[in-house]
C-alpha cells in the first residue's frame, strides 16, 4: 500500500521526469532538421540525458514495475542510443523515426503512471497486481492441474450417482418386502 505522502513525493519525481522526457523529445526532433547545432545545444542535450537517467534510477527504486508499467529499461535504452544530436542526424531516416516511436510509447506509459500517482496522492489505493508466470512450463502445469480437477469432479459425480442408485434400489427393495 502506498501512503499519500510517499505518493506525493513520487508524483513530484514523475512530473520532473515527464518534463525532462518532453525536453528530450525536442532534441530528438532536432535530428530531423538541418539547422546548425551549437556546442551549447549539444551540452544541453547531454544535461537533459543525464538528469533523465538520474530520475529513471530514482524512480526505479521507488515504483513497482509490475504494479505500474512505465518501462524504465526502454527509456534508458533510448537514452543510450541517442549519443548526441549530430549522431542522431547521421542515422538513417528509418532509425530516427523508430526512435521517435519508442520515445512516444515510453511517453504514453509515463503519462499513465503520472495519472495513477495523481489519483493515489488524492487517496485512491490501487489493488496489488499479482505477478503471473507465463512460461511454457507454468502454462503446461496449469493445464495439467485443471485436468486433474476435472477428473476429481467427474469422480465425485460418479460416486454420487452410484450412491443414489443404491439408495433407490434399497428403497424399492424395502417397498417390495413390505
Amino acid at each position: 500500500m502506498i501512503k499519500q505522502k510517499e505518493a506525493l513525493d513520487m508524483l513530484e519525481d514523475i512530473r520532473k521526469l515527464h518534463e525532462l522526457w518532453i525536453s528530450f523529445d525536442q532534441f530528438l526532433l532536432k535530428s530531423f532538421t538541418t539547422d546548425p547545432i551549437s556546442q551549447e545545444m549539444e551540452q544541453q542535450f547531454l544535461d537533459i540525458k543525464s538528469k533523465t537517467s538520474k530520475y529513471l534510477r530514482v524512480l526505479a527504486q521507488k515504483i513497482d514495475s509490475k504494479q505500474f508499467k512505465y518501462e524504465p529499461d526502454k527509456m534508458t535504452n533510448l537514452l543510450r542510443q541517442a549519443i548526441s544530436i549530430i549522431h542522431l542526424r547521421g542515422l538513417p531516416m528509418a532509425d530516427r523515426k523508430n526512435l521517435i516511436i519508442l520515445w512516444h510509447e515510453a511517453y504514453i506509459h509515463l503519462t499513465q503512471v503520472m495519472g495513477a500517482f495523481e489519483f493515489i496522492s488524492e487517496g485512491y489505493q490501487p489493488k496489488k497486481k499479482e505477478s503471473r508466470d507465463t512460461s511454457i512450463a507454468a502454462l503446461k502445469k496449469g493445464a495439467a492441474d485443471a485436468q486433474k480437477r476435472n477428473k476429481k469432479e467427474g469422480m465425485g459425480k460418479t460416486i454420487i450417482m452410484i450412491a443414489l442408485f443404491i439408495l433407490i434400489v434399497g428403497v424399492v427393495f424395502f417397498m417390495i418386502k413390505r
